[in-house]
């Protein structure tokens, strides 16, 4: 699908109406005027608009180090004309800026190759139930409940043990998120949501040696981020490193902890996307109906998971989200869709139109997207091993080929002798590729982690090679 789009974006103090106005019977006017003056313009139109506003507090030396609050909001317009898309937002709600807003999505139109492929959706009923995704208790908070939290946060790794000198970053923050769409054929949606969040790292240090340790925490509501819980267990991460000794180059078992396996299924996300199978960029094309994961492996993605970091009732094209079956029993079930490559491809959109705000059109992306989780605790997965690595630190995930599969990853981790924790492992790398990996699954852990909008158990690998200090 080719497409140009001519955009125009202004500052945030030349906002016309204040946050959320384009809601349902909150100055609905002007989303409605903007409709009614597309008519006989273009054959078809989307107007998407979405408001946001947060704030987010970090602590230092028992203070605060940094209090930002922020805000933006505006309308995207999407056109369709003789079978050729146009893009425009704008972020001033005016009259006149809704004039401009249409002239411009028009006048890109022009400039693009026609394509048969393109609509707009039509309505669908969503699930209409909540979701538990709004926190109305956030608007009652004070700020200095907030900036107690941040300081607190701080305070909690500082205080787990006497080897943590410092704090890199200790954050708390909070959002609000709404959005409607609607188009010409009669699709009217809203999504709202909050987002909380927790994250900080802590410095550890012992006869010279330095070590760092990360946590966060991550919520729809503020209740269920524990921030005194988020500095303890970063401090533990930063003092469970110290002390950490090089090996040799070893074959051995492997036990990947949640979080590693979570950055792991985001390099294998986008293969599921339809628009990158076309373009020849997925390491799964070909590969439905056929076994490409250890029989342990089971994926989803669920765009209706309550209190999910992606969920929502519907995607960003208005198309009710559902619980998709992307590999079951290691085997690949299905690919993920938008509307308009579901058309192009026969099959039906699976409600995977990701759109962040108003800024840009929606593309395919994956909602809440996770490995299934197994029976084993950790504890049972390193007792299930009994002598190898325990992987809870990889550098450079970033750089795995997206295609192939193919990566090379600095390590650091735990020594693990008779099912227990020996010592810390640093200095170490890995290599080899995803889809051979997560055929090595032995036993798929009970911790199923989310961070966003991938979740992830940890894993026993039957065997890997660890590349060492020779």
């Amino acid at each position: 699908m080719k497409e140009k789009s001519k955009v125009k974006s202004q500052k945030s103090e030349d906002r016309g109406l204040p946050p959320q106005a384009l809601s349902r019977g909150q100055g609905s006017e002007t989303i409605e005027g903007l409709s009614k003056a597309l008519k006989n313009k273009v054959d078809a139109w989307e107007i998407f608009y979405s408001s946001q506003r947060g704030l987010s507090v970090e602590a230092k030396d028992g203070k605060v180090d940094a209090f930002k609050v922020s805000s933006n909001e505006g309308v995207g317009l999407r056109v369709l004309k003789n079978k050729r898309i146009g893009f425009s937002f704008t972020s001033v709600l005016s009259k006149s800026s809704m004039k401009e807003l249409l002239e411009n999505a028009v006048a890109a139109s022009k400039g693009v190759e026609s394509d048969e492929f393109l609509s707009v959706t039509s309505p669908q009923q969503g699930v209409g139930k909540d979701l538990l995704l709004f926190d109305s208790s956030l608007d009652k908070t004070s700020e200095e409940d907030k900036i107690r939290k941040a300081i607190g946060l701080e305070q909690a790794a500082k205080g787990f043990d006497p080897r943590v000198s410092k704090v890199r970053k200790a954050s708390y923050g909070e959002s609000f998120f709404e959005s409607r769409l609607i188009n010409s054929v009669g699709v009217d949606v809203i999504n709202k949501a909050t987002f909380v969040s927790s994250n900080i790292m802590a410095v550890a240090e012992e006869r010279g040696d330095s070590q760092m340790g990360w946590e966060m925490d991550m919520s729809h509501f503020a209740k269920d981020v524990d921030v005194v819980k988020v500095g303890r267990d970063a401090a533990k991460r930063a003092v469970g490193m110290l002390g950490a000794r090089t090996i040799k180059t070893v074959k051995c078992p492997v036990v990947i902890e949640n979080i590693i396996v979570g950055e792991f299924l985001e390099i294998i996300a986008p293969s599921f996307h339809a628009d990158n199978l076309y373009k020849g960029k997925s390491m799964l094309k070909g590969k439905k109906g056929k076994k490409v994961f250890s029989d342990k492996v089971s994926i989803w993605d669920d765009g209706l998971l309550p209190n999910g970091w992606s969920t929502s009732e519907y995607d960003g094209e208005g198309v009710p989200r559902q619980k998709t079956s992307l590999a079951g029993r290691g085997v690949c079930l299905n690919y993920l869709y938008d509307t308009y490559w579901a058309k192009r491809e026969g099959a039906a959109s699976t409600g995977n139109a990701a759109r962040s705000n108003f800024k840009s059109i929606s593309t395919i992306g994956v909602s809440n997207f996770y490995m299934e989780k197994g029976v084993k605790d950790l504890n049972g997965l390193l007792r299930q091993m009994d002598r190898g690595l325990l992987l809870t630190n990889v550098l450079g995930a970033h750089t795995a080929n997206p295609i192939t599969g193919d990566f090379s990853f600095g390590a650091d981790g735990l020594w693990v002798e008779g099912g227990r924790i020996s010592h810390p492992v640093r200095g170490t790398a890995i290599s080899g590729n995803m889809l051979e990996l997560f055929s090595k699954i032995e036993i798929v852990g009970a911790d199923l982690r989310f961070i966003g909008g991938v979740g992830a158990p940890s894993l026993l690998i039957s065997e890997m090679e660890i590349s060492g200090s020779n």
